[in-house]
């Protein structure tokens, strides 16, 4: 260690341990003199105690439009520290400090550093030009930026561990401390939920833009007092059981003549295994980039955010690992337990959930915890999962979530988006003290907006009841008979996929048979073209072995099929493989297949590049450039994809119309254009009901064929979580009220039992703080009556009058979320488009549409039948 590290180390430790402690009571005794700093603080003379000679500081003062010099007389019982904070000034080192920053100043900084990226050099650079412009003069080359940054961050310590000690105090004197009830009024505040719903919903999800550089030492040890993160220690052995239950992942093992294993449940899991891999294996693609994020550049590769469904931080994880480990998110979720009582119940939306769900059943993760857990998975990324994984856990179909939508993690990281330079390059202790910081400011803002965000989500509740109930009425359907429908739909949709039989194995060797013949007669045409180009023969030579060789192989494995159907099979096989509705529907679920893995593949990279577009990380001359080459060489696009699917629709309704199609046959329904973009739960685009013989039964159920069953299950569905999220308001709004009038009676108390004027100055500002709450919570839900109101909200009526007339001098008013916050926070729209550039979308919605080159795309097909 060098002697710049071991200073820094050292003096580190005695900011902290000698320091700190010791001004927080002259900070609170300044604080009250000064008004909070509404007034400019006294000089204070008291004598020397220790008799000890005292030594003279001459130290420069930075003030807001002044520099003066100030000599102090330091012995041990009048630190410099001590004397500077009684006269509103904040040293730059803990003992024999030669600069102090006007604690106003320092005060404005702070403020502004939680709404811009915090730069310190910045700031003190061009303080000190101002001042210089005043004619005033520090001496040294880098005068003010390495002193400012000292005074700013333990400053900053300063306040927190003052507001800490006023916690504890009352907690002291009236009840233990909660950690999980300080962090969310609404969820924990009160008294529990109701039996028939959760009684909290949370969400997790992991943010691999907030990365850390390596370096070879990190910053000297500093912990926010309150902080939300995890300890290393509990994520290290979340990592050690899951490393010791589950064994290395291995590929799927296959049965004898290469069939793929039988299908089924994983223990008590309602999805099955063909679907789980399937979610699986798409977000592993969706994410493989995400492994750039390596530990050999990064020593923090992520972060992974726990929230509650007012987007109120629980917890945050620093990630160590490139990808997104389970035991991660095992770690929040077993900390989140450790904090609940006995018996309270939680429902956790999270991007893949059925993935860690099965992990939880399969290996035992969890299990003290599994029966008062429910799974869900967040509404903006179902779109990653096949259509039975989302009529399990999607939260629109699932009993309890009501209208949450598992999104608030997103909010957050957009919210942290402006630090995302600063933190990569900024110390280690220092990144993680400064996202506690926007975690506590970001709290502080929420509090005051939840009266607002409860008399919203009503009314929009409400709404989308009355369009639910609408729904179902004109649907003419009993809703008993419409559960039952949505039961049976259930299982027959979930029901794990069949082996196919012997006949279907050979028309599907067949399909495959003809469409690489097709593709290896095509190429040969080209070689034997005269004039076709140099490197259109030198790509055709490059592919035409490999698909010769495969060709040769499905020949073989047809010939070896065919042999083995006996006589009614070969009857059976030469009548459906020469008809046109089995061509048609092979070639339509191969096309649907593709068009679904398309449209999921554009939707998890448009997220990706709108929140980089958003943050102003991407560079847009460079999607400009790529993008317009992708578009002037690939076609087709997905509408055309889907334009094609729907003709094969066309033809095959015809064939069960004229009676050409096998007996039961169920043609599939074409897929509306208008929202093949949309990848809403219940779109056309998931379901593929008339495309396999699993359709053709003798008498099709009522949810399968009838357009009002179909249109009466959404509306119930719907109303059912319209009536959870109802009640869910109602009990937050109790909640709210018994934080309050529980708040309210502490801080009371507190202030009558404290004998130190200081503290009682600072529960006094708790207090008024209170009345500011009580104040904006009911003017915002007065309007609503079916919401649990009370007039005085367990305030005095005196009281809540004349805060609401100081509210009203001061012309404060509640706060409200932005109006993107807001637009984000909707539960069936995506990011919003409209503060993109409309050119840029266009070019990276050509840019998806055209992903593959002509060859490409006819190999997708053979991959799609095989």
């Amino acid at each position: 260690m060098s002697a710049h590290q071991h200073k820094r180390l050292a003096q580190n430790h005695r900011w902290q341990t000698e320091v700190l402690p010791c001004l927080i009571r002259p900070y609170m005794s300044m604080l009250r003199q000064t008004d909070n700093l509404r007034n400019e603080a006294g000089m204070l003379d008291k004598a020397c105690t220790c008799l000890n000679n005292p030594r003279l500081l001459e130290i420069s003062i930075v003030r807001f439009t002044k520099l003066q010099k100030l000599v102090l007389s330091v012995c041990a019982c009048r630190t410099a520290a001590v004397q500077l904070v009684e006269q509103g000034l904040f040293p730059c080192a803990p003992v024999h400090p030669t600069l102090a920053v006007d604690i106003h100043v320092l005060d404005f900084v702070t403020r502004l550093f939680l709404r811009i990226a915090p730069n310190n050099t910045a700031w003190a650079d061009s303080i000190n030009e101002f001042l210089s412009s005043q004619g005033y003069q520090l001496q040294g080359q880098d005068p003010l930026r390495r002193r400012f940054g000292n005074a700013l961050q333990w400053y900053n310590s300063l306040q927190d561990l003052t507001a800490n000690f006023v916690d504890q105090e009352m907690n002291h004197l009236s009840r233990p401390s909660e950690y999980l009830r300080g962090r969310c009024p609404l969820c924990f505040g009160g008294p529990s939920q109701s039996a028939q719903d959760f009684n909290a919903i949370v969400c997790i999800d992991a943010c691999f833009t907030q990365k850390h550089n390596k370096r070879s030492h990190k910053d000297p040890p500093r912990q926010h007092p309150r902080t939300v993160f995890l300890p290393e220690s509990d994520v290290k052995r979340w990592e050690e059981i899951v490393a010791s239950l589950r064994p290395p992942k291995t590929m799927p093992k296959t049965a004898a003549g290469g069939e793929a294993r039988e299908d089924g449940y994983e223990l008590s899991l309602k999805v099955p295994n063909s679907v789980l891999d399937a979610c699986e294996a798409s977000f592993t693609a969706a994410d493989g980039s995400r492994e750039k994020a390596s530990t050999q550049f990064f020593d923090s590769t992520a972060l992974m955010a726990m929230l509650c469904r007012h987007d109120r931080v629980l917890w945050l994880v620093n990630m160590t690992s490139p990808g997104e480990r389970q035991h991660y998110a095992l770690a929040l979720i077993d900390q989140l337990f450790k904090n609940l009582p006995s018996g309270f119940t939680v429902g956790l939306l999270y991007d893949i959930s059925c993935s860690i769900h099965r992990s939880c059943v399969k290996w035992g993760f969890l299990d003290a915890y599994l029966s008062r857990l429910t799974f869900a998975i967040s509404v903006f990324h179902a779109y990653g999962h096949g259509w039975a994984c989302q009529c399990v856990y999607h939260p629109r179909k699932c009993d309890g979530f009501g209208l949450s939508d598992g999104e608030g993690c997103e909010r957050f990281w957009h919210s942290i988006s402006k630090l995302i330079a600063y933190l990569r390059i900024c110390g280690h202790h220092t990144r993680l003290y400064t996202l506690d910081s926007q975690v506590q400011y970001a709290d502080r803002l929420s509090l005051l907006g939840i009266g607002n965000w409860l008399a919203r989500k009503w009314r929009n509740t409400q709404t989308r009841r009355l369009e639910a109930d609408t729904q179902v009425i004109s649907s003419a359907k009993q809703d008993r008979y419409l559960r039952e429908q949505w039961k049976s739909q259930l299982s027959s949709q979930t029901r794990p996929l069949p082996r196919r039989s012997a006949v279907e194995e050979a028309i599907r060797l067949r399909k495959v048979r003809d469409t690489l013949r097709d593709r290896v007669s095509a190429l040969e045409d080209v070689l034997s073209d005269i004039n076709s180009e140099d490197y259109q023969v030198a790509e055709v030579e490059g592919k035409l072995p490999d698909l010769r060789g495969k060709l040769a192989q499905v020949q073989a494995k047809l010939i070896r099929q065919e042999q083995l159907l006996g006589v009614v099979g070969q009857q059976q096989y030469r009548h459906l493989a020469t008809s046109p509705f089995m061509a048609l529907r092979m070639n339509a679920h191969a096309l649907k297949v593709r068009l679904r893995n398309r449209l999921t593949s554009r939707k998890f990279e448009r997220d990706r590049i709108e929140r980089s577009f958003r943050r102003q990380q991407y560079n847009d001359r460079k999607v400009r450039t790529q993008t317009e080459d992708a578009v002037k060489r690939r076609d087709p696009g997905i509408q055309a994809l889907a334009r094609q699917y729907n003709i094969l629709c066309h033809k095959m309704e015809e064939l069960v119309r004229l009676k050409r199609a096998p007996r039961n046959a169920i043609a599939p329904q074409p897929i509306p254009l208008k929202e093949l973009f949309d990848l809403d739960v219940d779109d056309v685009i998931w379901q593929d009901v008339g495309l396999d013989a699993s359709g053709d039964i003798e008498n099709p159920p009522a949810w399968l064929t009838d357009e009002d069953v179909k249109s009466g299950i959404k509306g119930i569905l719907l109303r059912d979580r319209c009536d959870e999220e109802l009640r869910r308001l109602k009990h937050e709004c109790i909640a709210l009220y018994h934080w309050l009038s529980e708040e309210w009676q502490v801080v009371n108390a507190c202030i009558e039992a404290a004998t130190n004027l200081d503290l009682v100055y600072q529960l006094q500002e708790r207090r008024r703080c209170l009345i500011k709450l009580g104040v904006t919570w009911r003017n915002a839900l007065q309007g609503i009556p079916q919401l649990y109101n009370v007039s005085d909200w367990g305030l005095s009526a005196s009281e809540l009058s004349e805060a609401e007339q100081d509210l009203d001098e001061e012309k404060l008013e509640a706060v409200e979320e932005t109006e993107e916050y807001i637009e984000m926070e909707d539960e069936f729209s995506d990011f919003d488009e409209d503060d993109l550039d409309i050119g840029l979308v266009e070019r990276i919605d050509a840019l998806e549409d055209g992903e593959l080159s002509y060859g490409e795309e006819d190999l997708d097909d053979v991959d799609n039948l095989l």
